[in-house]
């Protein structure tokens, strides 16, 4: 089981709706695999939360007779609706309990992205395939895998030889952040793949530099002139470092 698969059985893992042979299989990737293991605790710590603090109230027993005799008013056309401040009370409570039910659910699922590096990590993990990552040239000359992107792209891809600091350059693929068109180098690093995605930025608003940890990947953002940068990787975040200051150096 890769990283991929194991986002996707996650929540279905967590919740033991997984059967005998996949739970092995997840238990066996996430005793191996510190990034999953990192994003199964977050969930368990979730789970516990929701249901350490959520406060369950029991309705009155006259509450369902009172709130049908109110909706069945409604459905007559001959006679107006008639409103009291206990029922708007009551169908307040009603809507804050399921907001709080629907809320928790939210909570639960994976989490959306809306800033570009949480796009570079979704994208990340939808390349990842048993076959290993997805690239449209395959090769480890940089010589080879810039020239590629030549009419294919608006910008010059930054593509580096990095063989002598442990890690195997793979190719590279054309991809989007969101609604930018943007590169992703592959690298590799014993079992942990590296992406370097690099896309069309802003000179008058760089993307800040800095480093994160998003759905459970380890996560470094930068500028250089025109261009902006995320790197993501489940290797552990000394690598990261490594690989980025290696990257980076002129």
């Amino acid at each position: 089981m890769n990283c991929a698969l194991a986002l996707r059985m996650l929540n279905a893992y967590v919740d033991d709706e997984v059967d005998a042979a996949t739970a092995a299989e997840m238990a066996e990737h996430l005793a191996g695999c510190p990034a999953c293991r990192r994003l199964h605790e977050q969930r368990l710590a979730l789970r516990t939360a929701l249901r350490t603090h959520v406060v369950r109230e029991t309705a009155p027993p006259d509450l369902r007779k009172s709130i049908l005799r109110e909706l069945d008013a409604l459905a007559r056309p001959a006679r107006p609706a008639r409103t009291s401040r206990w029922w708007q009370t009551a169908l307040i409570g009603a809507s804050t309990a399921m907001a709080g039910a629907l809320g928790g659910w939210w909570l639960a699922q994976p989490q959306s992205f809306e800033s570009l590096p949480q796009f570079a990590v979704a994208q990340h993990v939808a390349a990842l395939t048993p076959e290993g990552p997805r690239i449209d040239i395959a090769s480890s000359d940089r010589h080879v895998v810039r020239p590629w992107f030549q009419g294919r792209l608006e910008f010059a891809p930054m593509v580096r030889d990095l063989s002598a600091q442990g890690f195997d350059l793979v190719g590279a693929r054309l991809d989007r952040l969101g609604d930018r068109q943007a590169v992703a180098v592959v690298y590799r690093l014993r079992r942990h793949v590296v992406d370097v995605f690099s896309w069309r930025g802003s000179r008058d608003h760089p993307l800040p530099a800095g480093d994160a940890i998003i759905r459970g990947f380890n996560v470094v953002t930068w500028s250089d002139g025109d261009l902006d940068f995320a790197v993501v990787t489940d290797a552990d975040h000394a690598e990261l470092e490594r690989f980025t200051a290696a990257y980076r150096a002129r």
